[in-house]
């Protein structure tokens, strides 16, 4: 039998926490945490090729309904959570789908790929689909090279940020149907 102050020691899953008050046990909700596992990578992202095989979360694989629940109950629409720009789009209904996001990710990736110079990056933040960088345009001291990267700022979905040394430059707001005649402009900035 455990002691009233090991039970309180113990880590509760679920959610929660525990908090001894007297002999009693009680659970205090922890909502980051249940955030990061329902935005948990499978496969790491390390090991992902297309944006399609970062898509092994809970988030991307539960119901919709469930996913803007919980999005929702965390106070994500406040952008206090680490969400992909899809989910922020989906909660405003700015997007009809999930499916439709993965859509748009897929078809930039084709798009991308299919080019020469264009690599895909799955590292970034939380969930999110990752990043295209035109590698031609990583050379001497340029801090980032020109990056095409999904957004929620806008309904076409993209942004194309140019290499830089200095400062940041505006991003170039485009959409998927626009991102291909942009191209060769883009690939000699």
């Amino acid at each position: 039998m455990l002691s009233s102050q090991e039970r309180a020691s113990i880590d509760v899953r679920g959610g929660g926490r525990a908090k001894h008050i007297g002999d009693d046990v009680q659970l205090e909700p922890v909502p980051r945490l249940e955030w990061s596992l329902a935005t948990e990578a499978h496969p790491p992202a390390t090991e992902a090729a297309t944006p399609a095989s970062l898509r092994g979360s809970w988030i991307h694989t539960a119901s919709e309904r469930q996913v803007l629940e919980l999005f929702r109950k965390l106070h994500g629409a406040k952008r206090q959570l680490p969400a992909p720009w899809w989910l922020r789009a989906l909660d405003r209904g700015d997007l009809a789908s999930r499916a439709e996001a993965f859509q748009i990710e897929d078809e930039v990736h084709a798009v991308l790929s299919a080019r020469s110079g264009w690599v895909f990056v799955p590292w970034v933040g939380i969930s999110e689909a990752g990043y295209w960088e035109y590698a031609p345009s990583d050379r001497g001291s340029v801090k980032m090279p020109t990056t095409v990267v999904l957004t929620d700022e806008h309904d076409g979905w993209l942004n194309v940020v140019p290499a830089y040394r200095d400062e940041e430059p505006l991003p170039v707001p485009t959409s998927t149907t626009k991102l291909l005649s942009l191209l060769p402009q883009v690939e000699v900035w």
